[in-house]
């Protein structure tokens, strides 16, 4: 099957406008305001920008309700932080905006109109951070994108073990996408996977479970909340928790004052990767407590930006400086890195 090109995906967004796109696009189109030319739905680089015109760089986007999400508005944040690197001004309005109050957005295309555009600043480096883990490319873009400049390393390798899973298994507990992958991959599955309840950690974990036909019952977004719902809601009940050889104490230490039966089996183990970086980082990117602890046995941690609040507590052992993602992905943690170290503005 042939594979949409983002013409392709623009032309069919042109034909799902939302009503405050239709009603923008009436006033614009043709030249209708200030002989200026607008597109709709117009590709630029890797985003489809809801209008553009040209010939004075600038950018209009008109939001819905669900922009209003936290983590949402970190990615909108992050999208016309590239989109002005490539020399455009952003202006981004609310749908009911672009409905009630054309002429607001009128003034302000107006004022822009009469400005110079900015020059692009893609190639204009100034920011360097380093990641505890390699990146995937369309990552490495979000950096990138942004003006930003990384190196990236492995603090953390994984190494699976032989395990075997115990007959009758009621209740599972797994708190990272690694010990899902050892469980879902290990050949005594299929045998017990048939009314298995899963208590797990992360959106990741959680959504590789489910793909694997497993029910999950809770998902938390740390081990510490995982434990006091446990204990709260599941005070008679038996649990196995499958993890790897330096898993976090918090989990099982609230399990055993609750009085909860929990069998732990092993299935990988995380080996530290000890490396020193003498150059000079405006901030570090943490995704796990494992990976902070090979990062600071030989370096100094000075801005950390941390995946979740269980990254946090491991990285306060070395610094205070610590900001933490709106959501538990490697992709909000380099917004939060890059929105956070912009609007400090260093440069």
């Amino acid at each position: 099957m042939k594979k949409s090109t983002k013409k392709d995906i623009a032309r069919h967004l042109r034909q799902e406008q939302t009503p405050a796109e239709a009603h923008l696009w009436e006033l614009l189109r043709n030249r209708q305001f200030e002989d200026l030319k607008f597109r709709r739905q117009h590709p630029i680089k890797e985003y489809i920008v809801d209008f553009c015109c040209i010939e004075i760089m600038l950018v209009i986007e008109l939001d819905g309700e669900y922009h209003n999400d936290t983590y949402q508005k970190e990615k909108d944040e992050l999208r016309d932080t590239h989109i002005r690197g490539l020399g455009y001004r952003v202006l981004r309005y609310p749908n009911k905006t672009a409905l009630k109050n054309t002429q607001f957005i009128y003034d302000d295309i107006l004022k822009r109109k009469g400005e110079t555009p900015p020059s692009p600043s893609r190639e204009k480096v100034g920011l360097r951070v380093l990641s505890t883990k390699k990146l995937k490319p369309n990552q490495r873009e979000l950096l990138l994108n942004a003006g930003v400049s990384f190196v990236e390393y492995d603090a953390i390798s994984i190494e699976s073990i032989d395990f075997e899973i115990p007959k009758g298994l009621g209740n599972i507990i797994i708190t990272s996408q690694n010990g899902a992958n050892a469980f879902i991959n290990s050949n005594d599955l299929q045998e017990e996977k048939i009314g298995l309840m899963c208590f797990c950690v992360g959106n990741k974990t959680t959504a590789l479970l489910e793909k694997n036909g497993l029910k999950v019952v809770k998902a938390a977004q740390n081990g510490e909340e995982l434990g006091h719902f446990i204990a709260k809601n599941h005070q008679n009940e038996h649990f196995t928790y499958f993890c790897g050889n330096q898993r976090r104490d918090e989990l099982p230490t609230i399990l055993k004052e609750a009085g909860i039966s929990c069998n732990e089996i092993v299935t990988y183990e995380t080996h530290l990767n000890e490396q020193t970086f003498n150059q000079k980082f405006d901030g570090f990117l943490f995704y796990s407590p494992s990976g902070v602890s090979a990062f600071a046995k030989a370096n100094t941690i000075s801005t950390a930006f941390c995946i979740g609040e269980t990254t946090a507590t491991e990285v306060k052992k070395y610094t205070q400086n610590i900001v933490v993602s709106n959501a538990t992905t490697i992709e909000s943690t380099i917004a939060k890195a890059v929105n956070t170290l912009k609007k400090q503005g260093i440069q």
